[in-house]
């Protein structure tokens, strides 16, 4: 079974996101699941997606759910 990560893993890959999140125009989970590990930082997509849900509620960014 794999660890779950700390707290402050946790928050780091918060911020990550947030840094990567373009104000202009849109990204995909899978985009933004790549960048993160092209930088080192390895995740599973869901994780990432689940991150991404959680940020969308407490800040101003706009999710689509389509697909």
């Amino acid at each position: 079974m794999p660890k779950r990560p700390d707290t402050l893993e946790t928050v780091i890959l918060a911020l990550e996101l947030l840094r990567r999140i373009p104000r202009n125009r849109k990204i995909t989970a899978s985009e933004l699941w790549e960048e993160l590990k092209d930088a080192g930082i390895e995740r599973e997509l869901r994780t990432i997606q689940r991150q991404l849900q959680m940020l969308s509620e407490h800040f101003e960014i706009e999710r689509d759910d389509r697909s």
